[in-house]
């Protein structure tokens, strides 16, 4: 799919679906708040300036409302729609185009579910954005993507092998990168997608 495919295919599932956990392309509430947890666990969110790059409908920043974590949010998307969305529901968070926030720094930067579409060139999509991203934080960048470590995989979805992430942001990005493959999105389902960590300095 192409950016404005991908687009279209956003501002469908969220006329089909509304603010729901399914207009960004989740099975479930508890799934999508699961896979925020652990993207939330690079470090201490509290009273950090924070984007949520691809942020849909802002449900990370409700997931860290609910966790009671202040904190000062900024998001970004290319569906205009989810945009207006984000501002009515955060009337003090900041929710413009990439290019309106990409002089900016932060201190954590969270990616969900962004690198999962299968595109053109989505090595060459997902890497330019990381580097971009980190380019930008201050402390650490926080992102998930669907593992090649399936027994099928959805025509539709692109699946990278974890290791090729973690040896990219090594050689090319920061030296000091987690990544986690260890846990259930689904109680009793084997890992199908993983998390990684990429930060500034040792912690």
């Amino acid at each position: 799919m192409s950016i404005d495919d991908i687009s279209t295919h956003y501002r469908r599932l969220l006329a089909e679906h509304g603010d729901s956990p399914q207009a960004v392309q989740y099975s479930c509430k508890k799934s999508q708040e699961r896979r925020f947890e652990l993207l939330a666990g690079i470090g201490d969110l509290r009273h950090k300036r924070i984007l949520d790059f691809g942020c849909g409908t802002g449900h990370l920043g409700s997931y860290l409302d609910e966790q009671g974590i202040e904190f000062d949010y900024f998001g970004t998307d290319i569906v205009e729609d989810f945009l207006a969305l984000c501002q009515s529901k955060f009337p003090l968070g900041h929710f413009e185009d990439f290019n309106s926030l990409s002089h900016l720094q932060f201190d954590y930067i969270f990616v969900a579910g962004v690198f999962n579409n299968k595109m053109a060139d989505n090595t060459q999509f997902y890497q330019e954005t990381v580097r971009k991203l980190f380019s930008m934080c201050r402390l650490g960048l926080s992102f998930n993507m669907m593992s090649a470590y399936v027994d099928y995989q959805d025509p539709n979805l692109f699946y990278e092998y974890p290791e090729k992430v973690f040896g990219f942001l090594k050689r090319e990005v920061t030296p000091f990168v987690a990544l986690r493959n260890d846990y259930e999105v689904k109680p009793g389902v084997v890992p199908f997608d993983f998390t990684v960590y990429a930060y500034r300095s040792g912690q």
